[in-house]
C-alpha cells in the first residue's frame, strides 16, 4: 500500500535512528540479511542481463536492419555523452565535498557479515552480456537468411527465461529491497558514517538537477535547429509526458502519453511509433547523469580520488551495455548497475546500497528526465533518419 520510495525513505530514517540504539550483534544480523539478498541478486543478474538484452534485440526483428543499427548506434552515442557529462561535472564537486577520514570516526566498531550464502556463480554478468548480444544478432541473421523457425525457437526460449528471471526478482529481491537497504545503511550509521554522507549529498542533488535540465534544454535546441521559439514549443508539448513520468515513476506506463507528445513535435506517427517504443527503456538521460554523478560523489566522500579518464572508460563501456539489459525490471536501471558501479568505480557494497537508495528516492525526477530526454532524442533522430525512414515505407 506504500510506494517503494516512501518505504526506502522509512528504511533509511529507521536505520539512522536505530544505528545509535542497537548493539553490534543485532546490526550484524541485519547486515547479514542484506549481504544474503545481495548474493541472491548477483546470482540472478547474469540471467536477467542475458534474457533482457537478447529479447530487446529480437523484439526489433520486423524492422529494417539499417534503422536498427542506426538507432542503436545513436542511443549508445547519446548514453556515452550522458555519462561523460556526469564525469566532467564531478570535477566541479570535488571542492564542495569533504572526504570522510575513517580514522577520525568516533565509533571504532566495525560490522561484518555473520555468514554468506554458498551460491556458486554459474555465469558472470559480462559473459552473459556477450552471449545475449551474439545470440540476438545471430538469430536476426538467421531470420534474414530464411531460417525463421530457428528465430521462433530462440525467441520462445529467451522470452520464457525472461519471464522466469523477472518472477525470481519479483519474489526473491524486489519485495525485500527496503530490508536490503536497511541492513547496509544500519551498518554505515553504526560505524558513524551516515550523517556525514547524508549532509554532504545535498550539493550533489542540486548540481545533478541543474546539469540534467541544462543538458536536456541544449539537446532540444539542437533538435529544433537552434530556434528558441520552436524549442520552447517542443518542451511545452512534452510537459504532459514529463508530468506523467513524474507521477507514475515508469517510462513504460508513460509510453502512450510520450507517443502523443513526440508525435505533436515531429508530425510523423510512423516514425514516432518506431522510435519511442524501441528507445523508451534503453535511452535514459536522467539515469546516466544522476547515477554516475552520485557514484563518483560518494567515491570522493569516502576518501578516494576520481578515477582517471582511461579507467573511467571501462565503466562507460560496462554501463552502456548494461543499460540495454535493464529495461522492464522494476528498479532495474539501478539494480542491474550495482555490480558495474562496485567493480569499475570501486565503491564498497555499503556505498552501492546508498547509490541505489538515493536513486530510487529521486525516481520521480529521474523518470521525468528520462521521458523528456526521449522527446529530445526523437527530434534529433527525426532530423537524421527521416529521409531514409520514408524511403523504406515502413508500417504503411
Amino acid at each position: 500500500m506504500i510506494s517503494l520510495p516512501i518505504r526506502l525513505a522509512i528504511s533509511v530514517i529507521l536505520a539512522f535512528i536505530l544505528s545509535s540504539c542497537l548493539d553490534s550483534n543485532l546490526v550484524s544480523i541485519f547486515y547479514t540479511i542484506s549481504t544474503a539478498l545481495k548474493d541472491v541478486l548477483l546470482l540472478l543478474i547474469p540471467f536477467v542481463v542475458f534474457s533482457y538484452l537478447c529479447s530487446a534485440i529480437l523484439s526489433l526483428q520486423g524492422q529494417a536492419i539499417f534503422l536498427i543499427f542506426s538507432i542503436f548506434s545513436l542511443v549508445i552515442t547519446s548514453n556515452i555523452i550522458n555519462v561523460l557529462t556526469a564525469y566532467g561535472a564531478a570535477f566541479s564537486l570535488v571542492d564542495l565535498l569533504s572526504p570522510i577520514n575513517f580514522e577520525t570516526i568516533q565509533n571504532p566498531n566495525t560490522v561484518e557479515s555473520l555468514w554468506r550464502l554458498p551460491i556458486p556463480m554459474i555465469l558472470t554478468a559480462d559473459k552473459a552480456m556477450l552471449c545475449g548480444l551474439l545470440l540476438g544478432f545471430v538469430s536476426l541473421l538467421c531470420n534474414f537468411l530464411g531460417y525463421s523457425a530457428f528465430l521462433g525457437f530462440i525467441s520462445k526460449v529467451v522470452l520464457n527465461l525472461k519471464s522466469w528471471t523477472t518472477k525470481a526478482l519479483n519474489i526473491t529481491f524486489i519485495p525485500f529491497l527496503p530490508l536490503y537497504v536497511f541492513g547496509f545503511v544500519l551498518k554505515i550509521g553504526f560505524e558513524g558514517e551516515l550523517g556525514t554522507l547524508a549532509t554532504a549529498y545535498a550539493p550533489v542533488f542540486f548540481l545533478s538537477l541543474i546539469i540534467i535540465h541544462a543538458y536536456l534544454f541544449f539537446w532540444y535546441v539542437v533538435g529544433c535547429n537552434g530556434n528558441i521559439k520552436e524549442t520552447l514549443k517542443a518542451i511545452h508539448n512534452m510537459l504532459p509526458a514529463w508530468l506523467t513520468g513524474f507521477s507514475t515513476m515508469s517510462s513504460a506506463a508513460t509510453l502512450p502519453i510520450t507517443l502523443k507528445c513526440v508525435e505533436s513535435n515531429i508530425q510523423d506517427s510512423r516514425l514516432t511509433n518506431f522510435i519511442v517504443p524501441a528507445t523508451a527503456n534503453i535511452h535514459m538521460v536522467g539515469d546516466g547523469i544522476n547515477i554516475t554523478l552520485t557514484s563518483l560523489a560518494l567515491l570522493v566522500m569516502s576518501g578516494h580520488p576520481l578515477p582517471g579518464f582511461s579507467a573511467f572508460l571501462a565503466y562507460v563501456g560496462a554501463y552502456i551495455i548494461t543499460k540495454f539489459s535493464g529495461s522492464g525490471i522494476p528498479g532495474g536501471g539501478m539494480i542491474i548497475l550495482l555490480p558495474v558501479v562496485e567493480e569499475y568505480l570501486g565503491l564498497s557494497s555499503e556505498l552501492c546500497s546508498l547509490v541505489a537508495t538515493l536513486y530510487i528516492l529521486q525516481d520521480s525526477l529521474m523518470t521525468a528526465s528520462n521521458v523528456a530526454g526521449n522527446g529530445a532524442f526523437a527530434l534529433i533522430i527525426n532530423k537524421i533518419l527521416k529521409k531514409k525512414f520514408n524511403s523504406l515505407k515502413l508500417n504503411r
